[in-house]
């Protein structure tokens, strides 16, 4: 099974609205643990932010799962903007993780957008392209949202997420984050 995985990431100090509480973040892993050994992953494709994505990550590294991120921009400017601007300490699980997959050779940096709305777009569609790409012989591709359980608005790109994996007719699993 090779998962393409997005979802949510830790909420914001005093937010309104409650999607990804730190307090969650352990038991998050824990279900995305049992998930992809229930599911015999062989390869996990997904972005890096701080949340579901690192949690997925430090989750395959533990099982032995090859692992293949892909980042909008430099590794610099997404640490800042998408790891470290939230609650917990995500920046030094963030370097460990994409340092090792950059050393399997599993680091796609995209760099060609310019605006962050285009850019997490350009990295959704590259998840799911990859994951199929790396579809073996009797292996299935699984899309797996982390989330809450609703989209925020029209431009959330968890949803979008989901929708895009509908299309390309893979199947779309939830791992909540409450």
């Amino acid at each position: 099974m090779i998962i393409a995985l997005a979802g949510r990431r830790i909420d914001a100090a005093g937010t309104e609205t409650v999607r990804f509480p730190l307090e969650m973040k352990d038991a998050v892993r824990q279900r995305i643990l049992k998930f992809f050994a229930a599911e015999k992953v062989t390869a996990l494709v997904s972005s890096a932010a701080c949340g579901a994505d690192l949690l997925a990550q430090d989750a395959a590294r533990e099982l032995k799962i090859e692992q293949h991120i892909i980042l909008p921009f430099s590794r610099r400017r997404f640490r800042k903007t998408s790891v470290t601007d939230r609650p917990g300490e995500w920046g030094k699980l963030f370097d460990e993780i994409c340092s090792e997959v950059e050393r399997d050779g599993n680091l796609i940096v995209l760099r060609k957008h310019k605006v962050e709305k285009t850019a997490y777009s350009a990295v959704t569609d590259k998840i799911l392209e990859l994951a199929e790409d790396l579809q073996r012989k009797n292996e299935t591709v699984k899309a797996v949202i982390v989330w809450e359980g609703k989209a925020k608005d029209e431009a959330d790109e968890t949803a979008a997420f989901a929708e895009k994996a509908r299309l390309r007719n893979i199947v779309v699993k939830e791992i909540l984050t409450k």
